[in-house]
């Protein structure tokens, strides 16, 4: 699970600082409440927007807005808009737009978005509605993993869930990416709708009534050679998609961003990663991230890809570096099974099996040149998971360890 913007920003919530002169702005009948988190700022707008408190948008807008990038307008608790308020938000829009930046709201409610659809401006901005809310009290966990869990609301439908330190704004990204993704042609479950649980933001997908290829493996040894040429015959047909230009992310922008951010590299460090990373031959093909075989069901003959919220265009080696992290080094840790209910002994020999195979079985010599290439895009998906602090702090100070492990010896001598 996952989200990161292509600047490198985390999906998990960030330490939001409150610009000075506008934190909890209050008027008659609105209240707003600013917060700026490096080049994003957030408005969370409760009350009326009109002639009497519009003028208080019109000002931030006019003198706040310096070095933003991204102005995210929360309308959650937005009573009513009236024209003036409609002007302010297009001024917002336009003075996004003039600093090559962009303008979201979200939480727009039915009222609000009404408005907006009367007066065409749903054509012109980028709005998200707000989730409907729901409870998990008294719905059967079926799965939990490191980023949340997943509930059978009922025989049709499962809920997804993220736990509260993932940004909200990353449910609403997977729907739409897992949406891009079956019309991209990858077998994967429709997603319904973003709700909100409290704090926390989920979505609704059709169930799926199949167990997963860890599963399938764990019980099929017998067949070990047959079951793996399958999951990789799998990873080769979604690597084989080739989506719309400009449906998904490009992996390559995103993981520059993870390295920008990443604190513990140093600049002639980061210019090496990124030096390489730009080389990458740009494929154009599908890859999901996180491609292990517990996002992967099994249905008869079927397989069916889940967790789609990190999927981009970009080189195999970007998804063969993550199943190797948690095929090959989780279960040489004794840690597979818990992470994706695969046996530790059993994933070890998935992995060599499988990338043998992916690469047509090459010389060993040339096989240990294939894993070297792998290991480095293995480093920079756990740079992704240790800023996303994926796995609880204990487990975010030890990636900073094996990706210095990963990567080839000179950059760690690069000071």
């Amino acid at each position: 699970m996952g989200e990161v913007w292509s600047n490198g920003q985390c999906r998990c919530k960030g330490r939001a600082v409150a610009t000075t002169d506008f934190k909890a702005q209050e008027d008659d009948g609105m209240k707003m409440d600013v917060m700026v988190d490096g080049a994003r700022m957030t408005v969370k707008i409760s009350g009326r927007l009109d002639v009497h408190t519009a003028p208080v948008l019109d000002e931030l807008i006019e003198h706040q807005l310096a070095n933003i990038k991204e102005l995210m307008l929360d309308c959650g608790g937005v009573d009513s808009v009236s024209s003036v308020g409609l002007r302010a938000i297009l001024k917002a829009h336009q003075k996004m737009k003039d600093s090559h930046g962009r303008l979201l709201l979200k939480n727009v409610t039915k009222s609000t978005a009404d408005v907006f659809e009367v007066t065409g401006l749903d054509r012109i901005l980028h709005c998200e509605r707000k989730p409907r809310s729901m409870s998990v009290a008294g719905l059967q966990m079926i799965a939990k993993g490191a980023n949340g869990e997943c509930y059978k609301v009922d025989d049709e439908t499962v809920l997804k869930l993220y736990f509260d330190y993932v940004e909200e704004a990353y449910a609403v990204k997977e729907k739409e990416l897992a949406k891009q993704a079956f019309v991209a042609g990858v077998p994967t479950p429709i997603s319904f709708d973003v709700v909100a649980c409290g704090d926390r933001r989920g979505i609704l997908y059709e169930m799926i009534r199949a167990d997963t290829l860890s599963k399938y493996i764990e019980t099929n040894v017998d067949r070990f050679d047959e079951v793996v040429e399958l999951y990789v015959g799998f990873c080769k047909k979604i690597h084989a998609i080739v989506p719309a230009p400009n449906t998904f992310p490009d992996a390559v922008t995103l993981a520059c961003g993870y390295v920008d951010a990443c604190d513990f590299f140093n600049e002639r460090q980061r210019a090496f990663l990124k030096d390489r990373l730009v080389r990458t031959e740009r494929h154009g093909t599908l890859i999901h991230w996180d491609l292990h075989p517990s996002n992967i069901m099994r249905d008869g003959e079927n397989l069916c890809l889940i967790d789609m919220g990190d999927m981009a265009v970009g080189t195999p080696f970007f998804d063969l570096g993550q199943i190797k992290h948690v095929l090959h080094y989780c279960g040489g840790m004794g840690l597979c099974h818990t992470f994706i209910g695969l046996s530790d002994a059993i994933a070890v020999r998935v992995w060599k099996k499988f990338v043998a195979s992916y690469f047509g079985h090459p010389a060993p010599d040339a096989l240990a040149v294939i894993e070297e290439n792998i290991d480095f895009y293995r480093a920079i998906k756990n740079v992704f998971l240790y800023l996303c602090r994926s796995g609880g702090e204990t487990m975010r100070s030890r990636r900073k360890e094996f990706i210095f492990q990963m990567l080839p010896k000179e950059f760690a001598q690069l000071r």
